[in-house]
């Protein structure tokens, strides 16, 4: 069950999950935060204004707040402190470029909630994307360490919903890690399976009025309501073309958990830190 209260933070990626994550808090709290975030190497980050505006016109035009804030100069310190070290330790994590990115969100966002007087976060991560460092269980709870840390709680409410309407999406990126079968279940992609009728955040959105068809993740739709990167490929080269080629998906996911744990760690003594320069780094509003 959800948490409830008077406002509420989510990173907001206009996306399906973080379109569903909005809706499904609506009757819990008084103020939705809709936090998107923009850095170089994003493009088209307005884009996310559309579903915003689509929340607001279901639900109420003064329950949603839209920021779109700048982590730049954030996203290049968290990937290049302590680099020669993290280098010698991690090796080639240190290209975990969408990781590194979506935890300069979390650590922006924990600024904002701060300074709007916000107690909880919250985001579309979901399992089925469990090939990325911040849906991952391990990654998400050592997020879950520093936001409570600051006294802030931070929930997934649609973690264990179920993969992809797009039949495919999944298996392209994750054919290794599905076709695996010593990794446990949960951290497994799951698969659309149009014969058990899956539950879906696009079947959600869709019953909700919130989506044209129950299967826009991926589509052409879905894309021109969020900001486009491609530096992904990074990540993707790393992890499916060199890593998993090697190792098991454990190996992955705990070689994953121990270098995030470590940045988060690092990242919990620059909050803590009250000088202009912290300040100048983490950004203001």
């Amino acid at each position: 069950m959800n948490p409830s209260g008077e406002r509420v933070a989510i990173l907001f990626s206009g996306g399906t999950d973080s379109t569903l994550t909005a809706a499904l808090l609506e009757k819990s709290f008084d103020n939705i935060h809709l936090v998107t975030y923009n850095r170089f190497g994003f493009h088209e980050t307005d884009n996310t204004a559309v579903q915003a505006q689509l929340l607001r016109d279901k639900f109420g035009q003064d329950r949603f707040i839209h920021e779109i804030l700048n982590v730049d100069k954030l996203f290049k310190h968290i990937s290049y402190e302590n680099y020669f070290s993290n280098i010698r330790k991690y090796g080639f994590f240190n290209l975990s470029t969408c990781g590194l990115c979506k935890l300069s969100m979390h650590v922006r966002t924990i600024k904002y909630c701060n300074d709007n007087d916000i107690k909880f976060v919250a985001d579309g991560a979901n399992q089925a994307m469990s090939m990325f460092p911040a849906q991952m269980k391990g990654v998400i709870d050592e997020l879950k360490k520093m936001y409570e840390h600051f006294g802030i709680t931070y929930f997934n409410p649609v973690f264990e919903l179920d993969g992809p309407e797009e039949k495919g999406f999944i298996e392209k990126s994750n054919l290794l890690l599905i076709n695996d079968h010593t990794v446990p279940d949960i951290e497994k992609p799951l698969v659309y399976n149009e014969e058990k009728k899956t539950f879906t955040p696009g079947e959600t959105l869709f019953k909700m009025g919130l989506a044209p068809n129950p299967n826009v993740k991926g589509s052409k739709y879905d894309r021109k309501r969020q900001p486009r990167c491609f530096q992904f490929i990074i990540f993707n080269i790393f992890a499916i073309k060199y890593f998993l080629q090697k190792h098991t998906y454990e190996e992955y996911r705990d070689k994953t958990v121990d270098f995030y744990k470590s940045k988060i760690s690092r990242m919990i003594n620059l909050l803590e830190k009250d000088d202009k320069k912290v300040q100048k780094i983490i950004g203001k509003i």
